[in-house]
């Protein structure tokens, strides 16, 4: 998933219609539900921490359409009441074309946000979206396609999260201490950097430094940076469980996804396995693997969680 804060190509505010159906009128009086409402059916209530909705509609060349440079995009708009704080997480898919959405601040001055699937149309195109409402109002989902002139089916799912509820799982210091190295990160962690370690080998032949750091992402585990590029990247490393026992390093590896998989839910997470995981954004990408050595004195393998963040 790929974010744009303006996408040039695309939607605006002040968008034309291009075509709009005509309304019968109704010989009948009914109780129907507005298509564009369908993603604001279910609203968070007390006590409920979690609402979801799902549209299953199509593109056409009767939808709105957004001109850009004599390219047409037909898209749909859904709007979505939310209140500050709250989560909204979008899955969006279809078959018939690459997907996109635009989301729109109720604040006219705030730039459209867009979110987009990055990879070649194979027969199978998804897309995630997170967002954090940073005010209370109605924002408005527009659901559109990558590539200019696409048409067809296409199914979004919205959840609503209250705000906090996601978080209320975690361990509130992991989570300080993690939030601590992603801000760390922008700085390529240059304020957590410690002394310079003596070279070995192998960091002479990568043309690497090594550094020590006083932070610690696990309480009792020490880190270290190692930087390259003539210092223009630093990568934060930090060995946070070992033990003899398997199991035990697949049972400490499996609470601390968990964890991470709240930490970076607007990240994309890489497919992994029971022994390695991994969630990126454009700049960042953390993993957690479970490697092993051979403790060659006392005879047996030694199991390590290890954390690196490049």
């Amino acid at each position: 998933m790929k974010k744009l804060l303006i996408f040039a190509t695309c939607m605006v505010l002040g968008v034309n219609v291009y075509a709009q159906k005509k309304k019968k009128p109704a010989t009948k009086t009914k109780t129907t539900i507005d298509s564009t409402q369908l993603l604001n059916k279910t609203q968070l209530k007390a006590g409920i921490q979690e609402a979801k909705d799902v549209v299953e509609a199509s593109l056409s060349s009767k939808d709105l359409v957004a001109n850009q440079n004599g390219e047409k995009r037909y898209y749909d708009s859904y709007p979505i009441s939310m209140k500050a704080g709250e989560e909204l997480f979008i899955e969006h898919s279809s078959s018939n074309f690459r997907v996109m959405l635009g989301f729109k601040n109720p604040d006219k001055k705030v730039p459209t946000e867009f979110s987009y699937d990055s990879q070649a149309f194979s027969g199978q195109s998804f897309n995630k979206f997170h967002y954090v409402a940073p005010t209370t109002g109605t924002y408005t989902l527009l659901a559109t396609s990558m590539d200019a002139g696409q048409v067809g089916k296409y199914r979004i799912q919205k959840t609503l999260i209250t705000s906090g509820a996601i978080e209320a799982q975690l361990d509130p210091e992991f989570s300080k201490r993690f939030k601590t190295l992603v801000a760390s990160k922008k700085n390529n962690f240059k304020d957590i950097t410690g002394e310079k370690v003596k070279k070995d080998k192998k960091d002479k032949a990568v043309q690497q430094e090594r550094y020590t750091t006083k932070f610690e992402l696990i309480t009792g585990k020490p880190a270290s940076l190692i930087v390259d590029n003539g210092g223009q990247t630093a990568n934060f490393k930090s060995t946070i469980f070992e033990g003899d026992n398997q199991d035990d390093a697949k049972a400490y590896f499996s609470g601390l996804v968990k964890q991470l998989q709240v930490l970076t839910r607007n990240w994309t997470e890489q497919p992994g396995s029971d022994m390695s995981y991994s969630a990126s954004t454009d700049t960042d990408i953390i993993s957690l693997s479970i490697t092993s050595s051979e403790d060659k004195k006392k005879k047996k393998t030694l199991w390590q969680v290890v954390f690196a963040y490049n």
